[in-house]
């Protein structure tokens, strides 16, 4: 476990250490279960333990590490409980945001959505991250279209939690391909002009993924 060498000097120290913890517990590089232990992530990182703390501290603020008493500090493991819950929340901020920016968007603006659902198919035999990408500016065009900057901010602060299981998702076998036909559900109706359809496809889309996720987890014995 390592700081992020391109951190600011003046960056507060616990903040680095933080985001860098983070980081790597939304990247997978710290699996679910995984012990934190102050003692050692405070030499390896060549801060005092307090910091180490205050850092933890903000992690299960977050619901990425379990803190237990006696115990000590372990990388949140996966629950149905937490990705039903995280899913319909994104899924219901994502319709809405979608909903909204139907209502806001021109003809050229769909065109360019159009052509990012062309490369997203044709990405889909490429890297998963390439894929990733794309998919994030599809999602992200709908954000930026909305037009409340309330909205976008709840869907941004909220897409931590939701980002952590895109690892795991993107290695389900004929994931990517399914997500793409739901995009092409949603473009449809966009290009309708039908806001509460949009929103519907929305919605759907990011529930059927939580379905799939946890169908998958649940079949290697992921979840708790």
């Amino acid at each position: 476990m390592s700081r992020n060498k391109s951190s600011s000097p003046n960056q507060p120290l616990r903040k680095t250490i933080y985001t860098a913890l983070k980081r790597q517990i939304l990247s997978g590089q710290v699996a679910p279960g995984a012990r934190l232990v102050e003692t050692s992530l405070a030499a390896e990182l060549k801060a005092s333990r307090t910091i180490i703390r205050e850092a933890i501290k903000q992690l299960e603020l977050e619901n990425l590490v379990r803190v237990t008493p006696y115990k000590g500090t372990e990388v949140a493991r996966f629950s149905l409980e937490d990705i039903e819950e995280i899913y319909t929340i994104q899924a219901a901020l994502e319709g809405m945001a979608a909903g909204l920016a139907t209502r806001r968007i021109n003809n050229g603006e769909i065109k360019g959505l159009r052509r990012i659902q062309a490369r997203l198919r044709a990405a889909i035999r490429e890297e998963p991250a390439t894929w990733q990408r794309l998919n994030v500016r599809f999602h992200q065009f709908f954000l930026e279209k909305c037009g409340n900057h309330r909205l976008q901010n709840l869907i941004n602060n909220h897409r931590d939690q939701f980002a952590r299981y895109w690892r795991i998702i993107l290695s389900i076998p004929g994931q990517r391909e399914r997500n793409t036909r739901d995009h092409e559900k949603i473009l449809k109706a966009l290009e309708k002009r039908e806001p509460l359809k949009v929103r519907l496809a929305m919605e759907d889309h990011i529930q059927q993924a939580a379905v799939n996720l946890t169908t998958f987890l649940q079949k290697h014995s992921f979840l708790i």
